[in-house]
């Protein structure tokens, strides 16, 4: 095979693709391995038949890409980093299992022995300023297994000056890392300043499904100064299914003051796992203590649901609207 690396003279490269002992290439892929954190996913890609996935290559060249995993191989102890160069450029990357197929139009060379401080290093310098590879590379940079991966992480969520670096930072280091993900993002939903890094960190957290995330969900719904902040807790907080949403939610409803906030407030209580949300709603429904718009927002999402539950008891309510009538 011809050899596709080629070490570039000290200073050719241009600060954001160079690393002190990667040796990369002006033109073409190269690989290197790397260890991951605990029970990292085994990205992959995936054809779909009657609900089960079957391993496919990944075709590194093609335009559609994404992050996914199977249940009959739910997470691996290391990964490859895949890296495109056209005239110098960093083009592509993307991590993926090790085990996982790929194809690529030209040969892909593997860098051998690659530390993972180098590793992390490239990565964190090519992330910042912002470009369509710095998403990609922040998801590698989170299945790095230490302490300067998650380092590197909560300086770009904490300080980088792009808000969508900073908002993938945290994503990714709730998606991959664990408790110690779900640590590092839950201060920025109460204390950042930006509104909108307050609310992806709550998208980010409500993923996780832990205790930790659903307390702080509840919290940021009843305290944030804003009123999109407060509804979008609330939405996520529903999100994760947890058996102590409905309470949180419903307690919202009776001391919020926002009306946007109590008609997304009851919204989430729609998207709780059935029939729990269909209890919900109804509860909101019949209580006359509650403001009447909420008791109006709560009939409406029953109307909207395909469940037979809702169904018979907007019937009955019919019913018996029909028969005081009479």
């Amino acid at each position: 095979m011809t050899a596709l690396l080629l070490m570039w003279a000290t200073g050719a490269m241009t600060a954001d693709v160079n690393a002190a002992a990667l040796q990369l290439p002006r033109d073409g892929w190269v690989s290197w391995e790397i260890e991951t954190v605990d029970d990292a996913p085994a990205w992959c890609c995936f054809d779909w038949n009657s609900n089960r996935a079957r391993p496919k290559a990944c075709k590194l060249d093609g335009r559609d890409h994404g992050y996914g995993s199977s249940s009959d191989q739910d997470t691996v102890d290391t990964m490859r980093v895949y890296a495109r160069f056209g005239a110098g450029k960093l083009e592509r990357i993307r991590a993926l299992a090790a085990s996982c197929p790929v194809q690529t139009l030209t040969p892909v060379h593997a860098i051998e022995d690659v530390a993972a401080s180098e590793s992390i290093e490239w990565l964190n310098r090519i992330v910042t300023p912002h470009t369509p590879q710095s998403d990609d590379a922040l998801a590698a940079l989170a299945v790095h297994r230490g302490a300067l991966a998650a380092q590197a992480l909560q300086r770009i969520a904490k300080s980088d000056g792009n808000v969508e670096n900073r908002k993938q930072a945290m994503f990714w280091a709730t998606q991959v890392r664990g408790d110690e993900g779900l640590q590092m993002t839950l201060p920025f939903l109460f204390a950042d300043p930006d509104a909108k890094v307050r609310e992806h960190a709550a998208f980010a957290v409500a993923q996780t499904k832990r205790p930790a995330a659903i307390q702080a969900l509840a919290r940021q719904g009843r305290g944030d100064t804003s009123t999109q902040v407060r509804a979008q807790a609330w939405f996520w907080l529903a999100q994760t299914g947890a058996t102590e949403a409905e309470a949180a939610i419903r307690h919202a409803l009776s001391a919020e003051k926002s009306p946007h906030v109590r008609d997304q407030a009851v919204f989430a209580l729609s998207q709780l796992p059935e029939p729990v949300n269909v209890t919900a709603l109804v509860r909101v429904a019949e209580d006359r203590g509650m403001e009447r718009d909420a008791r109006k927002q709560a009939l409406f999402w029953l109307g909207q649901s395909e469940s037979d539950e809702a169904l018979r008891y907007l019937d009955r309510l019919l019913g018996d609207g029909q028969a005081m009538a009479h």
